[in-house]
């Protein structure tokens, strides 16, 4: 049950946490599975691995953000003039694409290792939306803007820029957030 502390008596909420997959029964025997295999107890039985791909997981996605970053900056029109989104976004691409790739494996571990919790946390639902909206994202829209090859980004261009930020932060907040609901 998810429950805000006494003195906000309003939001008490009986039941599944909000925007938790609780809210799904139907996707409870997929996290009853997970929590049964093999790498899970395999997890849980020792006390450094989780830790340990936890330091990954968050070096990977400040990996990834931060290339992101320079090339949203950049059609932003804030610093690296010298070069254009699509001359940085070249050089800055494998950072984005091995930073992926190693946040979903070591983010699949992270699952695996405690399914049922993440089941009714209220911060892994909007965490997994954002994941996906920002890949979705970062391999359609975010590859038409890095094409950009003027020194001046259009309008169009620093809109995406900010929507790409708003949307790996958002990934990262509500990272940093299942720990604590």
């Amino acid at each position: 049950m998810f429950q805000f502390p006494a003195f906000i008596p309003l939001l008490q909420i009986d039941g599944p946490a909000p925007f938790s997959f609780a809210q799904l029964p139907r996707l409870f025997p997929l996290f009853k599975w997970a929590d049964n295999t093999w790498l899970c107890n395999a997890i849980k039985g020792t006390t450094w691995v989780f830790p340990l791909v936890e330091t990954i997981h968050i070096l990977s996605l400040v990996i990834l953000v931060g290339a992101v970053l320079l090339v949203d900056f950049r059609l932003l029109g804030i610093g690296l003039s010298r070069w254009t989104p699509k001359e940085l976004a070249r050089q800055l691409t494998p950072f984005m694409k091995y930073g992926l790739i190693v946040i979903l494996v070591t983010g699949f571990l992270l699952f695996i290792a405690e399914p049922r919790k993440l089941y009714d946390n209220a911060a892994f639902g909007p965490k997994m939306i954002l994941l996906a909206a920002s890949i979705i994202f970062q391999y359609t829209i975010f590859r038409k803007m890095e094409d950009i090859d003027k020194p001046s980004a259009p309008f169009w261009g620093r809109l995406g820029a900010l929507l790409s930020l708003m949307l790996w932060f958002g990934v990262g907040v509500a990272g940093r957030a299942i720990g604590f609901v």
